[in-house]
């Protein structure tokens, strides 16, 4: 069975190339707005990890210590 940190990596990859391939392809906006769209998708991929890695390890691990 696959774990759920293993599934929110897959699925954050598979939103990074799907994304970026997406804004890539599409002929009705600039260069620089294609740049600025893949930046924002990278940029809310990370945080999305981060609050994720935070949620499920960071305050676990408090709790844990603090018992």
């Amino acid at each position: 069975m696959i774990g759920l940190p293993e599934l929110s990596i897959i699925i954050s990859v598979a939103v990074i190339i799907f994304g970026c391939t997406a804004v890539m392809q599409n002929p009705f906006i600039s260069r620089g707005q294609k740049i600025l769209w893949m930046l924002t998708i990278l940029v809310l991929n990370w945080i999305g990890f981060l609050w994720y890695y935070y949620t499920f390890y960071i305050k676990n691990n408090g709790n844990e210590q603090s018992s």
